[in-house]
């Protein structure tokens, strides 16, 4: 495991990926004009009101991070090569996104202002008092978060310790639940922030590493713990968020607890079960992070072509849409995201050759 990786998890996050495509899709159908007359929408209608897809792939990406970023924290000046290595695997392949995402939205007579371009650029627009420019990215800022969590945890020497993690964990789902609750029954009217709750679920991934992968004393009752406290969680501040229509649950509470109950069955699943054991799904999940970027651009860019219109035709649309992803995907891939991770490497490499040796005195 000093790799960091099972041989199964590319093909767990192909899978997240392929879910949240499909959500996506389904809930441009839904919104298209006319679709509601067309034969495909019911069926539509039913999936988006029993599963969240979408949420259910989000949760999976988020455990998948949890279980196997963590360990990449090691060796010599940890801190600056972790740093290093994420920020060129990460931010090269989402500024050609977000460049993709300008023309679109320029084309489209909606262009946004260069001060909302320039703190996308940054993943954290929030901080900087901008808005998404697609809300598709937002859990992008999730993990950078959980980034600076784990590098903190790290310097701490608490990062591998399981009460120690299932403390922050525990007091991040607080924070949003806490809040809720407050208002619902004591009528005080206290911020609320969905952030905490779903940055915890990386902890749970980096919990359930520890008790699985590990073997930590502790970690498989805190990881246990962890996981109903959110899911329960989740259920508290549901009618909360359906009642204010802040985003956090779109449908239904329905909908939303399958997403989180299928995605912590799946993640458990296959890690005890070492699957899904595919090469193709293992090849998806090299290039799921692309797919996560593009597949709204490459579908919105389709949909002006072969406009929606909810009937059975949409399916052969849907194919279209994700052989095309899967195809500007590689390329991002094999052109940006591949060439940046060599870059950030010879960066590391270099840094390695610059640090300081510290002298070992002679034996007299």
């Amino acid at each position: 495991m000093s790799a960091a990786r099972l041989s199964n998890i590319d093909g767990l996050r192909a899978v997240a990926a392929l879910s949240v495509f499909v959500q996506h899709f389904i809930g441009d159908v839904s919104r298209a004009d006319g679709a509601s007359s067309g034969a495909l929408y019911p069926w539509f209608s039913i999936s988006e009101q029993s599963l969240d897809l979408g949420r259910f792939g989000v949760v999976l990406f988020f455990l998948i991070s949890g279980f196997v970023i963590p360990f990449s924290i090691g060796g010599e000046v940890a801190l600056k090569r972790f740093a290093i290595s994420r920020f060129f695997r990460l931010y090269p392949a989402f500024w050609v996104a977000l460049s993709c995402l300008t023309l679109i939205l320029w084309n489209a007579g909606t262009p946004v202002s260069v001060a909302t371009e320039l703190a996308n650029l940054t993943m954290a627009p929030a901080l900087f008092g901008q808005g998404w420019m697609s809300g598709i990215y937002w859990t992008l800022f999730i993990e950078l978060l959980f980034y600076v969590f784990a590098a903190g945890l790290f310097a701490t020497r608490f990062l591998y310790n399981p009460v120690a993690v299932a403390i922050v964990a525990v007091g991040l789902v607080t924070s949003t639940a806490g809040p809720v609750l407050v208002r619902l029954y004591l009528g005080i009217g206290l911020p609320v922030s969905y952030i905490g709750l779903h940055l915890s679920f990386l902890f749970s991934g980096l919990l359930l590493r520890l008790a699985i992968i590990e073997r930590k004393q502790y970690a498989a009752a805190c990881a246990a713990y962890l996981l109903v406290y959110q899911l329960l969680a989740v259920f508290a501040v549901s009618d909360f968020s359906l009642m204010r229509n802040d985003g956090f649950i779109l449908i239904g509470t329905m909908p939303i607890m399958t997403g989180y109950l299928a995605a912590v069955v799946a993640f458990l699943g296959a890690i005890w079960l070492n699957g899904p054991q595919s090469k193709v799904l293992a090849w998806l999940g090299r290039i799921s992070y692309s797919i996560y970027l593009f597949h709204w651009i490459v579908n919105v860019t389709i949909f002006h072509f072969v406009p929606l219109t909810g009937g059975w035709g949409d399916l052969a649309t849907m194919l279209v849409c994700a052989v095309a992803t899967i195809g500007f995907s590689y390329l991002v891939f094999r052109f940006v995201e591949k060439p940046s991770i060599a870059i950030g490497r010879h960066v590391v490499s270099k840094l390695w050759e610059a640090r300081p040796v510290s002298s070992v005195p002679e034996a007299a």
